[in-house]
């Protein structure tokens, strides 16, 4: 009898390849407008319906619903666009509210097919055609269809080729290849360093770009002696400053570098790098002041009553020298620097408007392949955009602007200067970023696996959790652990425990902002094209399972508590 219906079901599935009605007998739609539906009790029943879509429009049909007595493939609703190859298949009930944007004409068909029984069948689908790109917000796909700009990085695939999706999310890190030429890229850097000499004059900003395109590892011997190899140089650079004084700018690259690397910029062997590099400050020309008013920011140390004025001076200035840009840009992350300071800066006034009026001629000045001017010129304002948290802003290309830039890293031009400006992009940083370096050591205490022996050995209580991993829309492949552990244990730490215990359990993050980013999990790897993520799911049983958006060191569990991690299609 099971045999029965399953060869029932194939044949069913086998028909229908072959039972959709030809468009040239399709009801056509004439209206730019309207509602396409059909209700019937049968047991078989076909019918068609073909909307004409003209040249330069799209159309967006809309299933508002679709209920029937049966399910695929008895009852299945399929919309074919022309010139393309598969159909979209719908089927009763969870197919409803689902959408199709298409630039080619549509048919639709309906179909009911049982053998044995009439049954009821019907759904109701509203379309509505309009002009490609008349609108005002509105985003074209590269196949010149547009969309309304609300749908851009909406989580669903609009575009047919995706273009809507690309560079959303988390920015940076779903751009393809950003990781591998990262990857890339700190190896060329670090075969560049010795073990004599560091990267020699450069070493203060070897150290900059290298802490901000890699993780912090104080164990490592040779970051260990990278660090040694800058306190040298820069202790050097100081005793020669009678005889060689130092510039604003290098003592400000100095200040930088000692800062991100953990070492006091105030009591550095007996010299206070902060004052110096304030008093050269006063001193100095403007043009030399984005990057010591950032060093110093960066540091922590308080601006001058008058900085933002001075800023805002290079902001609004028209000069012709054609590093006007590069300099706007710096000042941008000095300006975005001091707007994210923990420091009280109420008694400083902000210049918001010039600000937002440079963002937005920066994007404007983008040019078709990503850039805005020379390798050097694009990084710097890159950077700066990436400062100003325009990374997932809409009106300008991200994604261009890093693949410009993939693309120079992986030509024979590279050099030491580009590369520097470079990587900490590919990490999704900028040179603003060097205020927030940890060096409380709390840090990898607390995410890096030596803390899994900690978890294991708390006092008090412990609770059995579930945790398992779906794979796939319908669950294609799920793996479960069954876990004893502590109370108030967090899901990041449960997912360490996991992976100790089984390497199908293996994960791998990035702390983007205030949370931790979960992109990989048994060499799956979250896929913008495909649109599948890796999403948290947590509940006491199957029925109390909620999506969760909070990052994973931040949700505490309770006894019994059941999480999934599932690779799934995201819809926000």
């Amino acid at each position: 009898m099971i045999l029965f219906k399953y060869l029932k079901a194939i044949l069913l599935i086998l028909a229908c390849k072959f039972c959709f009605v030809s468009s040239d007998e399709c009801v056509i739609q004439t209206s730019f407008e309207g509602t396409i539906e059909e209700s019937r009790y049968s047991s078989n029943f076909e019918k068609c319906w073909k909307i004409i879509v003209p040249p330069g429009s799209f159309v967006q049909l809309s299933l508002e619903s679709y209920t029937s007595f049966l399910d695929c493939p008895n009852s299945i609703l399929k919309v074919t666009v022309l010139n393309r190859d598969e159909p979209f298949s719908f089927c009763p009930e969870e197919s409803t509210g689902m959408s199709i944007i298409a630039s080619d004409d549509v048919i639709i068909n309906f179909v009911m097919n049982d053998d044995f029984h009439n049954f009821d069948s019907a759904f109701k689908m509203r379309y509505k055609i309009e002009s490609l790109c008349t609108k005002k917000n509105s985003f074209k796909c590269s196949n010149n269809m547009c969309i309304p700009e609300s749908r851009v990085c909406d989580g669903v695939q609009h575009c047919l080729d995706g273009t809507d999706e690309i560079g959303c999310g988390n920015g940076v890190f779903v751009i393809q290849g950003s990781n591998e030429s990262r990857e890339i890229a700190t190896k060329w850097f670090k075969n560049k360093w010795s073990y004599s000499s560091g990267w020699q004059e450069n070493t203060h900003r070897g150290i900059i770009a290298w802490y901000l395109a890699t993780e912090r590892n104080d164990t490592d011997v040779e970051e260990k002696l990278m660090v040694k190899q800058l306190e040298a140089e820069t202790l050097a650079s100081l005793l020669r400053n009678e005889s060689s004084p130092l510039t604003v700018n290098q003592v400000s690259m100095f200040v930088n570098a000692l800062t991100v690397s953990c070492r006091d910029p105030r009591n550095f062997h007996g010299f206070d790098l902060v004052k110096i590099l304030k008093q050269q400050t006063e001193v100095s020309s403007l043009t030399s002041h984005p990057t010591s008013y950032l060093a110093l920011c960066n540091a922590g140390e308080s601006l001058p009553i008058n900085a933002t004025t001075e800023l805002s001076k290079i902001l609004n200035s028209d000069s012709e020298y054609p590093f006007l840009l590069d300099l706007k840009a710096a000042t941008v992350m000095a300006l975005s620097c001091l707007r994210h300071s923990s420091e009280d800066i109420s008694n400083i006034p902000f210049p918001q408007t010039d600000f937002e009026n440079t963002i937005e001629r920066f994007k404007a000045l983008q040019k078709d392949d990503g850039s805005f001017g020379n390798i050097y010129t694009s990084a710097i304002v890159t950077q700066a955009l990436l400062s100003a948290a325009q990374e997932s802003s809409k009106d300008w290309n991200l994604n261009t602007a890093v693949n410009h830039i993939m693309k120079h890293l992986n030509s024979s031009n590279v050099d030491f200067l580009a590369t520097y400006l470079t990587l900490p992009i590919l990490n999704g940083k900028a040179l603003s970023d060097i205020r927030n370096t940890n060096c409380s050591g709390a840090f990898k205490q607390k995410y890096q696996g030596i803390s899994v022996e900690g978890v294991k050995n708390k006092l008090g209580p412990k609770m059995r959790v579930q945790y398992s991993l779906y794979v796939g829309d319908e669950k294609d492949i799920i793996h479960t652990i069954w876990l004893r552990v502590p109370e108030n244990i967090t899901v990041y730490e449960v997912m360490q425990l996991a992976q100790v215990a089984d390497n199908k359990y293996k994960f791998q993050w990035k702390k983007m902002g205030e949370k931790l980013y979960i992109y990989d999990i048994d060499n799956i790897t979250n896929d913008f094209e495909n649109g599948q993520f890796w999403l948290l799911y947590l509940g006491q049983n199957k029925e109390s399972m909620t999506h969760l958006t909070e990052s994973p060191d931040k949700v505490t569990l309770k006894d019994g508590s059941q999480i999934i991690m599932w690779y799934k299609r995201a819809h926000i």
